[in-house]
């Protein structure tokens, strides 16, 4: 747990939050085409993505009740939505929630980088280095108030 929040981690919460309703909203979306085609591999991709929907939004609520693991499952999860690809018989991607798509075409396949999941990442990162570096701060306070 960390003592406070500072702009960095309330960034993060709520980008998070912002993350899931769009989330939500996609899936919303995806379910009733999902129940035409009737594809396992659809509803595998579902589930998968779902259960990613599901953890971006309870990391959301353990960073806004200021827990340092959530930061750390955070920059992972959307370190998975970095990059994603596609080949003519087969492509992989677990993006999500928010998303600005570059991608590139090379031959028959393609390679897609998220740069919102690139921008969020930064943000936790950078969250995690402040609560990181407050905590360190009011250790060595804690020390020199002790040694006092």
């Amino acid at each position: 747990m960390f003592e406070s929040h500072n702009k960095y981690t309330i960034l993060t919460y709520w980008t998070l939050a912002l993350s899931s309703v769009v989330g939500f909203v996609v899936m919303g979306m995806l379910i009733p085409s999902a129940t035409q085609n009737q594809t396992l591999l659809m509803y595998i991709l579902i589930s998968v993505l779902s259960v990613m929907l599901l953890l971006n939004t309870y990391l959301a609520y353990k960073v806004f009740k200021r827990s340092v693991f959530a930061l750390k499952w955070c920059l992972w999860l959307y370190g998975l939505q970095i990059i994603g690809f596609e080949t003519a018989n087969w492509g992989f991607s677990l993006i999500f929630g928010l998303q600005i798509n570059i991608s590139w075409a090379i031959g028959e396949s393609s390679l897609t980088i998220n740069l919102m999941a690139i921008i969020i990442w930064f943000l936790v990162f950078k969250a995690l280095r402040s609560v990181n570096a407050a905590n360190k701060l009011s250790q060595q306070d804690a020390a020199s108030g002790a040694a006092a």
